[in-house]
């Protein structure tokens, strides 16, 4: 099954992109609720928060390699897949990937063993199998997205969360193996779901012809994904290398307490890498509208409200829950989960920005922001963290996804001109304020009755158009799904 690869008019545009949203709902935040679920079972049965510290430095540090050792594959062949006009260009964009991918896997799993044969490094080979899982999954889930299978891609997103729930809960709660159990579990996870697929429907080995000339393709892809490299760096320096600050300046105890409010606050990303999906695909199909403009204007002041909505529920939830959510040693982390939610909503807006620069090809003027944000990020971590610990990591990061925002809105002015209007100024001085009053000394009650006036002042200040969208992106999504 192929997608329409043409661009829909304007009466079906928000059907597909509600479709596409129902999709990957379904897929990815069915997939982080279920690994949501399981921040109880490891605090419970891994104690010491430096030991879950080096699970999540591991974890973090293998999301980074993936991307340089497979040079950002994943974007490129979903990209690419996406503007295919034929069989014959899909088939050769998959065999160069899948040739690229194996020469790529083989020389830096060679390199990575001798360096873990100098280097001492815990579980060193279950931290090149997590890397192998992670490096395949990514990529292999976004051939799928790029080929069409969306349904398949959110099935296998949800196949490799029940995985991590079902092997976490059999190798770290029942034959308590700790985090080399975690290890494990995250590993086999994502790599038996994309051998499953394979196997069964074959959406890769179909289109794989190693008689086709590759390397005019090959050239091709890594011309885009190269000059992504630089700006896969700065993203993980922004999104991930706040736990090696932490890690460094205030102690690994530290970063376990931190790492725990991290995960939680995942949640909120989660959410933005569902709109994201579904966005990109419906942004670069409409690039070339008529009335482009007005209609990306219209998603990204729905997409204000939205992330505004989620972050204050968010952290009014978990202020109620935390005490039975996390065990007494982390309780501590319950501190950081709102200026963390923030953080998270302007990754969420800098990522919708970012769009600009795929749509119009223009990779390589994404990398001047993200190098200068990367330099202030660095250097604002180096002044704070010693002087406030754990606080002025997050209050660098803060200023740093800030200062992306407001760069990359002017920035990409030159790709569209977006006019989301003032009423957006509602939603995100009534989350500023539910988070604010999260951190007082407040009685329950009073932060209850404040959490909902703020949620209905949200509410009503919604503009007509935006809340007709979002009405028809929630029943054409909810129809999407029950399909």
């Amino acid at each position: 099954m192929e997608r329409d690869r043409t661009a829909a008019p304007a009466t079906g545009r928000w059907k597909k992109f509600a479709g596409d949203l129902g999709i990957y709902a379904v897929g990815t935040l069915g997939a982080k609720v279920l690994t949501f679920l399981m921040v109880p079972l490891y605090t419970f049965f891994v104690p010491n928060p430096a030991d879950f510290s080096y699970f999540d430095n591991s974890l973090t540090a293998t999301f980074l390699l993936s991307a340089l050792v497979t040079v950002d594959l994943r974007d490129g062949v979903f990209r690419f897949l996406l503007d295919a006009p034929d069989d014959a260009t899909r088939q050769r964009v998959v065999t160069a990937t899948t040739r690229v991918l194996a020469h790529l896997l083989l020389v830096s799993l060679c390199v990575l063993i001798g360096l873990a044969c100098v280097v001492h490094i815990r579980y060193w080979p279950l931290v090149l199998l997590l890397l192998l899982g992670i490096i395949v999954n990514d990529v292999y889930s976004q051939m799928l997205r790029g080929l069409g299978l969306n349904k398949v891609f959110a099935g296998m997103g949800l196949a490799t969360a029940g995985l991590i729930v079902l092997l976490s809960i059999a190798l770290v709660g029942w034959l308590h193996m700790g985090i080399a159990g975690i290890f494990i579990a995250n590993a086999a996870a994502r790599l038996l779901p994309a051998l499953v697929v394979e196997l069964w429907l074959r959406p890769a080995s179909r289109q794989v012809s190693w008689h086709l000339p590759w390397r005019d393709t090959a050239r091709t892809l890594l011309h885009y994904t190269l000059p992504l490299l630089p700006t896969v760096l700065i993203w993980w320096v922004l999104t991930f290398g706040d736990r090696w600050f932490v890690r460094w300046f205030v102690g690994a105890e530290a970063n376990g307490v931190y790492a725990v409010a991290a995960r939680l606050t995942g949640v909120i990303y989660t959410f933005t890498i569902i709109i994201q999906q579904a966005w990109q695909e419906t942004a670069i199909l409409q690039y070339g509208s008529a009335d482009r403009d007005r209609f990306f204007s219209q998603v990204f002041a729905a997409f204000i409200y939205i992330i505004s909505l989620i972050a204050i529920a968010f952290v009014v939830m978990l202020k109620l829950c935390y005490g039975w959510l996390v065990e007494a040693h982390y309780a501590t982390s319950i501190d950081y989960v709102f200026p963390m939610a923030m953080t998270a909503a302007l990754f969420s807006l800098a990522s919708f920005l970012e769009m600009g620069y795929q749509c119009a090809c223009d990779t390589r003027r994404a990398l001047v922001p993200s190098v200068i944000t990367g330099i202030l990020n660095v250097l604002l971590n180096l002044v704070l963290a010693p002087l406030m610990g754990v606080w002025g990591v997050i209050a660098a990061s803060l200023g740093t996804f800030s200062f992306l925002v407001i760069y990359r809105y002017f920035d990409t002015r030159r790709y569209f001109a977006l006019r989301p209007g003032w009423r957006v100024l509602v939603p995100v001085s009534m989350m500023l304020m539910v988070g604010v009053a999260g951190n007082l000394s407040l009685p329950t009650w009073v932060y209850i009755v404040l959490a909902l006036t703020a949620l209905g002042c949200t509410l009503w200040s919604l503009p007509a158009r935006t809340r007709q969208l979002i009405k028809q992106l929630r029943q054409l999504a909810g129809g999407h799904i029950i399909k």
